[in-house]
């Protein structure tokens, strides 16, 4: 994904790019296009990308094992100042283009937050039942007749004790 900046002159400009999630090698659990939507901010002295990413991806539920899909999003912004030596700055949205540079590639970026967009806890909804612990059915799909009430013999001494105290 590059951007060509010396097509746009100082001031506010929106880009839209759609990419194949191939085209950028993007594997599992990825699916389909990404949307990535920018606001590129152009001054004479640097040039701010605020971005919105939006990329379908196929996961299996943490509490059902159900395969889903949905859509995932991600907000990042990227900032590019002309320098014509670039200062040893350890800042990872921050970069320093020549000023003879006249592309910028955030082919890179885009793939570091489309794999940062990934949720750590995945549900194929808020309500997801899960998984009775004892028969394994999915309770999102039918009910079970499992008894509800977990009795561990394991804590047997400490429900003894918790009634003593009370």
């Amino acid at each position: 994904m590059i951007i060509k900046i010396t097509n746009y002159p100082v001031g506010i400009h929106d880009l839209s790019f759609t990419k194949s999630v191939n085209e950028l090698h993007l594997e599992e659990p990825f699916i389909d296009n990404l949307i990535l939507d920018c606001r590129l901010d152009k001054s004479q002295h640097q040039i701010v990308l605020k971005c919105n990413l939006t990329i379908s991806v196929k996961l299996i539920c943490d509490r059902c094992g159900e395969e889903f899909n949905s859509d995932v999003n991600s907000k990042f912004s990227l900032i590019y100042l002309f320098d014509s030596s670039a200062p040893n700055i350890d800042e990872t949205n921050v970069k320093f283009l020549a000023l003879t540079e006249d592309r910028i590639d955030i082919t890179d970026d885009v793939i570091d937050y489309a794999n940062l967009s990934i949720p750590m806890k995945r549900l194929c909804s808020e309500d997801c039942k899960g998984l009775c612990l004892s028969c394994g059915t999915n309770l999102n799909l039918k009910s079970c007749n499992c008894e509800t009430e977990n009795n561990n013999p394991m804590w047997d001494k400490l429900l003894k004790l918790k009634d003593k105290l009370n």
